[in-house]
C-alpha cells in the first residue's frame, strides 16, 4: 500500500487539513498585522500612499520568488521538512518587524515575510493532494484556505488586545479619539511605538505550529517515493508538458483574477474605511472582522457545494465550474460600493464581495491539483508567483490612482470585476470530462 492510499482511507486526513488551516491562520495574522496598524505605521514613519504601496509591492515580489523556490523544493524534498522551515522563516520576519526603526528596515522585513509566507500554498496544496481523493479536494482546500479569513478575523481582535496590553491607557485614548475625531498619535501623551508589540507576539505563534506538525502528522503520508511517481505519471515527464497544457494558462488568468480582488481589498479596505468613510479604528476592526468571517463562509460553502454536487452525480469539472461561477458573481457587488451609504447597505455590499472573493479559491486549488502529481509544487509555485508579480505591478498603480483622485472607491469598484472575467475564460475553455 502506497502512502497516498493509506492517508486517503484515514479519518485523520481531516486533522491534517485543520493543521493546514492553522498554518494559514498564523500566516495571515503575520501578514495582516501591517494592514490593521497601517494608519499608526504611516504616522510613525511619515509614509505617503506611494510608500505604503511599495511595502505591498515588495511583499508581492518576494512572495512571487518564494512561491517558485518553494514549489521546486517540495517536488524534490519532503514537505515534512520544507513546510516547517517556511513557517519558521515567516514567523521570524514577523517578529523582526516589531523591532523596525526606519522605513528601509520595515521594507526588508516585509520582503522577508513575503518570501517565506509564499511557501504556505505550494506546501499546503501538495499536502491536500496527498491525503485526499479528487472529489474531497475542494472541501479540503476550503478548510486549508479558510485559514486566511479566520486569520483576518482573529487579527483585528488580537491586535486590539495587544495594543491595550502595551498601553494600559488605550481604552481612554480611544474614547478621546471617538469624541474629538483625532488620530491616536494626536492624543497626548500617547506613545507612538505600541504598534510594534503585536508584531512581536503574533510572530512567535509559528513555533507552536511547528511542534504540532512534527508530533501529529505521520511522515509516511508526506513522502511520495520516486517509484510511486513513476507508476502514477510515467517516466519523469518534463515540466514543459505542463506548460504545453492549455489548462495551465487558463489557471494563470484565474489566479491573477481572484488574487487581484482578494488582496486588493485586503490592502486598501482598512484605510478606505478609516480615511474615506470616517470609521474609527474600532469600527474598522469590527467591519473587517465581519468581512473576513463571511469570506470564510464563502470558502466553506463553495468547497462543500462542489462535494455535494459530485455526490449527486455531477461531473467533477461541472461542479467546480458552477461553484466558481457563483463565487465570481458575488464579487460583482463591488460595483455598488461607491454608492452604498455607511451602515447596513455598505456592510452587505462588502460581505457579498468577501463571500465571492474567498469562495473562488478552493476551486482554483482543486483545478491545479489535476495537472501533475510530479510537478504539483512547481505548478502551485509558478502560478502563485505570476499572481503576485501582477499584484506587485498593480499596487503602485492603485496607489497612484488613490493619491490622484483622493478616493479609494474607483480602485475597489474595479478590482472586484476580475474574478468574473477570469471565470468566463474557465467556463469557455476548460475541458470537460
Amino acid at each position: 500500500m502506497v502512502p497516498e492510499e493509506t492517508s486517503l482511507r484515514s479519518p485523520w486526513r481531516w486533522w491534517v487539513c485543520l493543521l493546514l488551516m492553522l498554518a494559514t491562520i498564523i500566516n495571515y495574522m503575520d501578514r495582516l498585522a501591517l494592514n490593521q496598524l497601517a494608519l499608526r505605521i504611516k504616522i510613525y514613519f511619515d509614509l505617503s500612499h506611494q510608500q505604503y504601496s511599495i511595502l505591498e509591492s515588495a511583499f508581492s515580489l518576494a512572495f512571487a520568488g518564494g512561491a517558485v523556490i518553494t514549489g521546486i523544493l517540495v517536488d524534490r524534498i519532503s514537505i515534512r521538512w520544507v513546510y516547517p522551515l517556511m513557517v519558521f522563516g515567516w514567523s521570524l520576519a514577523g517578529v523582526l518587524t516589531g523591532f523596525a526603526t526606519h522605513f528601509w528596515m520595515l521594507l526588508a522585513c516585509r520582503f522577508a515575510l513575503g518570501l517565506f509566507e509564499a511557501g504556505n500554498w505550494p506546501c499546503g496544496i501538495r499536502t491536500t493532494r496527498a491525503v485526499l481523493p479528487p472529489e474531497e479536494r475542494s472541501l479540503g482546500n476550503s478548510i486549508f484556505q479558510s485559514g486566511t479569513a479566520l486569520g483576518a478575523v482573529i487579527t483585528p481582535l488580537t491586535v486590539l488586545a495587544l495594543l491595550r496590553s502595551a498601553d494600559p491607557e488605550e481604552g481612554f485614548r480611544r474614547a478621546v479619539m471617538a469624541i474629538t475625531g483625532g488620530t491616536y498619535a494626536a492624543v497626548s501623551p500617547a506613545p507612538t511605538d505600541t504598534w510594534k508589540y503585536p508584531f512581536r507576539v503574533i510572530g512567535s505563534l509559528g513555533v507552536v505550529w511547528i511542534v504540532l506538525w512534527f508530533v501529529t502528522v505521520p511522515h509516511r503520508w508526506l513522502h511520495t517515493p520516486r517509484r510511486v511517481l513513476t507508476l502514477t505519471v510515467g517516466s519523469s515527464p518534463s515540466f514543459r508538458i505542463v506548460l504545453a497544457d492549455r489548462r495551465f494558462w487558463i489557471l494563470l488568468a484565474l489566479v491573477i483574477g481572484i488574487n487581484v480582488a482578494w488582496h486588493g481589498y485586503r490592502a486598501w479596505l482598512p484605510l478606505y474605511l478609516q480615511e474615506q468613510r470616517g470609521y474609527s479604528e474600532v469600527g474598522m476592526s469590527q467591519l473587517t472582522t465581519a468581512y473576513y468571517l463571511v469570506a470564510d463562509i464563502g470558502a466553506w460553502t463553495m468547497g462543500g457545494l462542489t462535494l455535494w454536487l459530485c455526490r449527486r452525480r455531477w461531473k467533477v469539472s461541472q461542479a467546480r465550474i458552477t461553484a466558481l461561477g457563483l463565487a465570481s458573481a458575488a464579487t460583482l457587488a463591488t460595483l455598488l460600493i461607491p454608492w452604498l451609504p455607511e451602515g447596513i447597505p455598505l456592510l452587505l455590499g462588502l460581505l457579498l464581495v468577501a463571500f465571492g472573493a474567498m469562495g473562488a479559491f478552493p476551486t482554483y486549488f482543486a483545478l491545479t491539483q489535476d495537472l501533475s502529481l510530479q510537478h504539483q509544487g512547481k505548478v502551485s509555485g509558478f502560478l502563485g508567483a505570476s499572481a503576485h508579480i501582477a499584484l506587485a505591478l498593480i499596487y503602485p498603480v492603485e496607489g497612484w490612482i488613490i493619491a490622484g483622485s483622493g478616493s479609494y472607491e474607483t480602485v475597489l469598484a474595479a478590482i472586484g470585476l476580475s474574478p468574473a472575467l477570469a471565470w468566463l475564460m474557465v467556463w469557455w475553455y476548460w475541458p470537460r470530462e
